[in-house]
């Protein structure tokens, strides 16, 4: 009897303890990214960290090279300030191990050179530990015998990814990563689409094997489409390797890599009828059960991509800015490294001329807010030389109030291309920043190409959201 109890009491203590190692995890901080310099600015790990769930306990790996790069543990002021003198603990060899030991904020930061105020820097908000789930205390209803649960995996639709989303199928600046980094964290299922998005006679899409893609050998590719918008449906699971068979594409980072997973079945059907509405009570038939209102909405111009000139495109802002409705009471955020853009508000001949010596307002600290306080026609761009004539510019209409019953139709976008949305709002840190808007009214310029209308969930997702480094 006792070496009864004794075998129980062992498996119980065993249990807890495997228990308590399985729900540590170790995060990788900036995944594939790893502790560098991040394109796009503090934005890549702040998004990164968006999508993670820390408790204490919980392990941190800063992935970089000794001697090239550390990382400092600092108070919340230090970290704003990006003020290293006096860090709380120094890590100096990678890749670097952190046990997180604490619940609350903590904050990290690279103390070599402007790393720090160029976006290396990391805050995170740790829970408490939590401890195995209490017994029931009561014994659970069986489920009725006509309405088993159902033993299949829930299925959900498929999906359509815009490659790079706003940003598109290009050569970015300074980052071999850009795709990666999109890729990351999102999961890719048999039957959803990808939708690679570019300038006819730029660029093109190759489908190749993964020694091609590694070498960016392209001599012989598995398929090979030049037409935009091109759609490449998931057929088959396992890994698919893209690149551009332009010269030097793929070695300057034009590639991306994914894994696709087979498509999950689809539960049945209930066999119940569903009971029809009472007939004494109908729905009222008002304006508004056609014409909702809507909470004003949040939008961060271009993304994780920010503020930027991009390579080989444009019409970047254009594309984003398609199909989406921009209502008086919405807000735009514009997201750049401090000193290196600003934000011009400027009338329509301005903008189509790109001569800045006149501007309505200009905004130089980051990030710039701005409340559609006006319905119109809107113009931005950048004051700093060449930024607007290489495509840092976007025009937008914006109809009547969101916090009343929109009208019939909704405005028509600024641009004639059609960019996939993304179809949520990065939020951003407040600013005080309101604009005026322009006067008058004039037909914002239309882009020459057009690309297929598709709705993307996610946070530019993630993260090209931090594909591109500003050009200086």
């Amino acid at each position: 009897m006792a070496r009864g109890m004794n075998m129980l009491v062992l498996m119980v203590l065993l249990g807890a303890a495997i228990q308590s190692c399985s729900a540590q995890t170790t995060h990788v901080v900036g995944d594939s990214l790893g502790w560098v310099v991040p394109p796009g600015g503090a934005i890549a790990y702040s998004t990164w960290a968006a999508n993670e769930t820390f408790v204490v306990g919980d392990t941190l790996v800063f992935n970089f090279t000794t001697g090239m790069d550390d990382v400092a543990k600092v108070t919340k002021a230090a970290y704003d300030s990006c003020n290293s003198t006096s860090p709380i603990s120094r890590w100096t060899n990678g890749p670097a191990t952190i046990t997180l030991n604490q619940s609350g904020e903590h904050f990290f930061i690279s103390t070599f050179d402007r790393r720090c105020s160029l976006g290396e820097k990391l805050a995170i908000n740790v829970s408490a530990a939590s401890g195995p789930a209490p017994a029931p205390t009561t014994t659970p209803t069986p489920p009725a015998a006509s309405a088993p649960a159902p033993t299949t995996t829930p299925t959900r639709s498929p999906v359509t990814y815009t490659v790079g989303d706003g940003v598109g199928w290009n050569v970015l600046v300074n980052t071999t990563q850009a795709y990666e980094l999109w890729a990351a964290n999102k999961t890719f299922m048999v039957g959803d689409i990808l939708v690679f998005n570019f300038v006819n006679g730029t660029q093109n899409v190759a489908e190749v094997t993964k020694s091609a893609f590694d070498s960016c050998n392209i001599t012989s590719t598995i398929s090979v489409y030049a037409v935009p918008p091109v759609r490449i449906t998931l057929t088959t699971p396992g890994e698919h390797f893209y690149t551009s068979t332009y010269p030097n594409r793929c070695s300057l980072g034009q590639k991306l890599a994914i894994t696709v997973s087979a498509a999950p079945t689809p539960t049945p059907a209930p066999s119940t009828t569903p009971t029809p509405p009472a007939a004494s009570a109908p729905a009222p038939a008002t304006a508004s059960a056609t014409t909702p209102t809507r909470s004003p909405v949040t939008y961060t111009v271009g993304e994780g991509v920010g503020w930027n000139v991009l390579v080989n495109t444009t019409q970047a802002y254009a594309l984003w800015a398609a199909n989406k409705t921009f209502m008086v009471g919405d807000t735009l955020v514009f997201n750049f490294v401090n000193g290196t853009q600003n934000v011009a508000e400027v009338t329509k001949s301005t903008y189509d001329s790109c001569n800045t010596t006149s501007t309505i307002s200009v905004y130089t600290v980051p990030p710039v807010r701005i409340i559609l306080a006006t319905p119109g026609e809107h113009f931005y761009t950048s004051t700093y030389p060449d930024r607007c004539s290489l495509g840092q510019k976007l025009a937008i209409n914006v109809t009547g109030s969101s916090a009343t019953t929109p009208s019939l139709s909704p405005a028509t976008p600024p641009s004639s291309t059609a960019m996939p949305p993304s179809t949520s709002t990065s939020p951003s840190p407040p600013s005080t920043t309101t604009t005026p808007s322009p006067a008058g009214s004039a037909t914002p310029p239309s882009p020459g190409n057009s690309a297929a209308s598709l709705s993307v969930t996610g946070l530019f997702s993630g993260m090209l959201s931090v594909a591109v480094v500003l050009l200086y």
